[in-house]
């Protein structure tokens, strides 16, 4: 009965907040696109496609590498591939055309009867939530209308679990009812359980993401050509307030090295050039010029479109990996690792917790607090071992067996579908 209100009190709340809560991400370009789909009137579908749900652009790219994984495998040959932001879209439709049957769409709100319409009209063999997009009533309509409802790369930061836990009442009858959550690791395993998933459709895979990573940085390398002389550090996904410390951090600097900076989102990029145009550096956007001019370029570079962070590593001898430096939860810092580049990152990494562990503990990695990043910037940049620092991170790798496999075997299972 109280999971019951709690779904009721929910959809009640949901339809009277949702303006306001969507007007704000909407005015950030965070949100507004594609209403169509938003409000469950999605073109996407047909031929009964197995949907994938991701929230944003590392999302679906885990979302696309299982895609792949499950093609290889014969498993289906229609997927719809729904991801929630504007960024997440385009590089999802970017990559869309490499991929024979695959749809890409804007997922419906959770609220005014949008998911059941989306459901309708996709008319899906199952829906597959990637790593932690939990939107309840999506679920619960998939689940009423019977079909296998999976989490795929699950992840399930502290933060994230502190936050559904306040609510579990509504969330522990769906995760109970979940076919397959297919998490990444030991600790994610630990709080979907607490949070009511079954011990037997809740099993530890590991990340499929990361399956190619190798092969795409050795094209990436290739193709890539460097300054002579002067060295190149790349600050990715990076958040609020760490743009400034991390220029502040490179001020600080005896040599100064070329500086990229790869902000998570792009709706910050005024905030960042008005500091930027204050201290005493130069600066450019990107897009000003894709390519760059070595001899000519300025100390600071501001990426301005999304899509390009892969490439970018391919450049650096050192990565800043954002996300972490203050109360936030971390960004991947699996991507520089397979380029062979040494690490740094903040002390609030939770999202990637068990792969920072392993890259510190390898020698590939070091975390620093904000006011550690200027001694540790420095460290990284004079010392002969950083070198030897990526090709650690660039090994632990290789190691790894690939997901994918095991992933799309599991997936088929679900479905009751035999693999070759």
């Amino acid at each position: 009965m109280g999971s019951f209100l709690t779904s009721i009190a929910y959809r009640a709340i949901g339809a009277a907040a949702a303006p306001l809560a969507l007007f704000w991400p909407t005015l950030k370009g965070r949100f507004g696109t594609r209403w169509a789909d938003r409000l469950g009137f999605p073109l996407a579908g047909g031929q009964k496609p197995l949907w994938l749900h991701a929230a944003s652009v590392g999302e679906a790219q885990s979302a696309l590498t299982s895609v792949r994984a499950m093609l290889d495998n014969v498993l289906s040959s229609r997927f719809v591939l729904s991801v929630g932001t504007p960024a997440g879209l385009a590089r999802a439709q970017s990559l869309a055309s490499q991929i024979k049957g695959l749809q890409v769409m804007a997922p419906p709100l959770d609220v005014w009867g949008a998911p059941g319409r989306a459901l309708d009209r996709v008319g899906p063999r199952a829906l597959a939530i990637v790593e932690t997009e939990l939107w309840p009533e999506l679920i619960r309509q998939a689940q009423k209308r019977g079909l296998p409802v999976m989490v795929l790369a699950g992840r399930m930061s502290q933060r994230s679990f502190n936050r559904y836990w306040r609510v579990r009442s509504l969330f522990q009858p769906l995760l109970a009812k979940m076919t397959l959550l297919a998490v990444i690791g030991d600790s994610d395993r630990r709080r979907y359980l607490d949070l009511g998933a079954r011990e037997e459709a809740t099993l530890v895979i590991g990340n499929p993401k990361f399956d190619s990573l190798i092969e795409v940085a050795k094209l990436a390398q290739k193709k890539t050509e460097r300054p002579l002389g002067r060295q190149i550090v790349v600050a990715g996904s990076t958040e609020d307030r760490e743009e400034l410390l991390i220029v502040q951090s490179w001020l600080t600097q005896a040599e100064k090295p070329h500086l990229i900076l790869a902000p998570r989102h792009l709706g910050r990029l005024t905030q960042i050039t008005s500091f930027l145009s204050e201290m005493p550096l130069s600066f450019r956007l990107l897009s000003a010029r894709p390519d760059f001019d070595w001899p000519t370029e300025p100390d600071v570079v501001v990426v301005d479109a999304y899509g390009a962070l892969a490439k970018l590593y391919a450049l650096a001898d050192l990565a800043i990996v954002g996300g972490g430096f203050y109360a936030g939860q971390g960004h991947n810092p699996l991507e520089p690792a397979a380029f062979g580049v040494p690490i740094l990152f903040g002390p609030h990494m939770s999202s990637f917790e068990g792969d920072c562990q392993e890259l510190v503990a390898a020698g590939a990695a070091r975390r620093a607090t904000p006011s550690e990043l200027p001694g540790a910037l420095a460290e990284w940049l004079t010392q002969g071992s950083s070198a030897l620092a990526g090709l650690a991170g660039r090994e632990l790798l290789a190691r790894r067996a690939p997901v994918g496999p095991r992933l799309a075997a599991l997936v088929g299972r679900a479905l009751s579908v035999p693999l070759p």
